[in-house]
């Protein structure tokens, strides 16, 4: 897919964002610096600058997953990773909000698992649940 699907659904997910009443904020953190959700303000800080192969569409929908998902009192910041139960849901809510975006209108036959991981940079771990959600 190309650069400007990425534009689109950035797009989109500011529209979600917008519309749930959550503020984004980019700042120009270091390169180590992550994504930040704070679930009680109702705001994420998405570092322009954060060094990681993940597509900044998918950290977005990650972050407002956190904040329309999560415990309101609790501050997350973008982690990959499904070894917590708490990322594992949020990165599940994640790829459900991509794959109703992408696949509004596409029937299950003409889905494809691995397109969704290689088109968002997603880490091998990601496959089961990506296998699982994107055919519902």
């Amino acid at each position: 897919m190309e650069e400007q699907l990425h534009d689109t659904l950035f797009a989109l997910l500011l529209t979600i964002a917008d519309r749930s009443d959550i503020k984004i904020e980019t700042i120009n953190g270091t390169q180590t610096d992550p994504d930040v959700a704070f679930c009680q303000d109702k705001t994420i800080n998405l570092n322009t600058n954060y060094e990681s192969k993940i597509s900044v569409v998918f950290r977005l929908a990650h972050e407002i997953c956190h904040i329309e998902f999560s415990q309101p009192s609790f501050l997350y910041t973008f982690s990959p990773y499904i070894r917590n139960k708490e990322e594992r849901i949020t990165n599940q809510h994640a790829i459900q909000m991509l794959a109703r975006l992408l696949y509004i209108d596409t029937p299950n036959e003409y889905r494809n698992w691995s397109d969704f991981m290689n088109e968002f940079n997603l880490p091998s771990w990601f496959e089961p649940l990506v296998k699982e959600i994107i055919y519902d």
